[in-house]
This record gives C-alpha cells, sequence and structure tokens, in this order.
C-alpha cells in the first residue's frame, strides 16, 4: 500500500499508435498540441507543431494493405500482444527505399522512424482491427 496522500500507479504507460479503421490509418502523436498535418506520399503523414514545426508524430495511410502485406504472418507465428511502430516504419523506408525519390522524402521517413525508435511506440489490437 502506497503512503496516505500518493496514488499508487496503475499500470505503467507505453506510447501506443492508434488504428483509425474507418480511415484505415495508423496514427501516433506524441504530445497534445495544436498540429499541422504535412502529407509526405500516399503513405506517410507527418504531424507538426503548429506553433514550433517539430515533428510530434505521424499517420500511415492505407495501413491494413501494408500490415496483411507485411506482418501478419509473423504477427500471428510469434503470438505477441503488440507490435512495434519502429519494425513498421523501417519496413516502410525499406520499401519506399528501393524506389527512387527525392531527399526530402526520404528524410520524411527517417524522421518517421526516428520518433518510432526515441519513444518505443507500441500497435495493440492491430490484427484484429486491419483483419476487419
Amino acid at each position: 500500500m502506497g503512503q496516505i496522500g500518493k496514488p499508487e500507479p496503475l499500470h505503467t504507460y507505453k506510447p501506443c499508435a492508434i488504428y483509425y479503421e474507418g480511415s484505415d490509418s495508423l496514427e501516433y502523436v506524441r504530445q497534445d498540441t495544436p498540429s499541422v498535418y504535412r502529407r509526405v506520399d500516399d503513405f506517410l503523414t507527418l504531424i507538426l507543431s503548429m506553433n514550433t514545426r517539430d515533428i510530434v508524430g505521424f499517420k500511415l495511410k492505407g495501413f491494413r494493405h501494408f500490415y496483411l502485406r507485411h506482418f501478419e504472418a509473423s504477427f500471428r507465428s510469434q503470438r505477441q500482444d503488440f507490435l512495434e511502430l519502429v519494425k513498421i516504419v523501417e519496413e516502410a523506408l525499406s520499401e519506399v527505399g528501393d524506389n527512387f525519390f527525392d531527399e526530402e522524402r526520404r528524410i520524411a521517413y527517417q524522421r518517421a522512424l526516428n520518433i518510432a525508435q526515441s519513444d518505443k511506440v507500441e500497435v495493440r489490437d492491430l490484427p484484429r482491427a486491419a483483419r476487419g
């Protein structure tokens, strides 16, 4: 039992990306602040602070197809409760990296990867949502 006046934590916070079935997108925002969404390509959108223009998150559009193509089989075989967002962004960076694209786009993917790595973001409940 904790000390009087100090509540005990119910659980430890873990950064988590959210899957939005209606828009088929996976979104992670690390900071609740007025934001601007900057579309990089058909898959990646960076979320920037309106005041500082620092990256505060990102959105992956058309995620269901990407997940089913790259992760569903391995996710099922590993029987995990979560998937690390950094693995998803690494796979996306690898896939678009195989195609020719400009340096600005490559930097945008690297920025999304950096935020996923530094925050150690998890994706939970995604397989059920993605499979529909």
